[in-house]
């Protein structure tokens, strides 16, 4: 078995990729990653002493990404996540969120394969998230009855990232209907761990941690 993961030099994607490794003996792990984010280097090194080879190719380009060889599975963790770069770069996000994950899934129906895709809690409507705690003081721990699960509301605006995961979860959903591969779309919320650099947007947690705690 062959598993191809996207971004496989960020945070998320080198996690999942050397867990892999240590845990399926017999599968051929592999990733992409256009070594474009902080860190990435450093991650490609740990997926190199792993065993796990990179192929340093952007997900935008569609030749290069149809050129590769047939994979059983793809675990899409490529994406830029970070609010800020929205602002300041729209059409890189734009093209690495969505036009990305649409050529990940042209690749996917040319041959036949499943696809879990690593999507984010992004996707959900900021006036909505804002109503479920209201005038509170979020210094304090508060109680909020309502939760967030996948039906919560995402028709209205979110972000520009959050717009382009959506889009892309709606656009794996089509191709699966006409396709007939299978999937998964994971939503995260706020996520921690080792080997992340943080940001104020993103891995703010880490961030917090090294300059208060270590």
């Amino acid at each position: 078995m062959k598993i191809l993961i996207t971004g496989g030099c960020g945070f998320v994607g080198s996690n999942i990729a050397i867990y892999l490794k240590k845990k399926l003996k017999q599968v051929n792990i592999l990733s992409i990653d256009n070594l474009f984010r902080k860190g990435s280097e450093i991650n490609k090194l740990r997926l190199k002493k792993h065993g796990i080879k990179n192929y340093n190719l952007d997900i935008r380009n569609y030749k290069k990404i149809n050129s590769l060889k047939k994979f059983d599975l793809v675990i899409d963790c490529c994406a830029e996540p970070a609010i800020e770069a929205s602002f300041k770069e729209p059409d890189r996000v734009f093209e690495t969120n969505l036009v990305g994950t649409f050529n990940i899934l042209k690749k996917c129906i040319n041959d036949k394969t499943n696809i879990i895709f690593l999507s984010t809690s992004r996707v959900y409507s900021i006036q909505n998230l804002k109503k479920l705690v209201n005038k509170h003081n979020l210094t304090q721990p508060i109680k909020i009855k309502n939760t967030i699960d996948e039906k919560f509301k995402t028709s209205l605006p979110s972000s520009l990232y959050g717009f382009t995961k959506l889009s892309s979860e709606k656009l794996i959903r089509e191709f699966s209907f006409t396709g007939k591969i299978k999937y998964i779309i994971n939503r995260f919320g706020v996520i921690s761990g080792p080997w992340q650099f943080g940001k104020q947007d993103q891995g703010f947690i880490s961030l917090w941690i090294a300059r208060h705690v270590l």
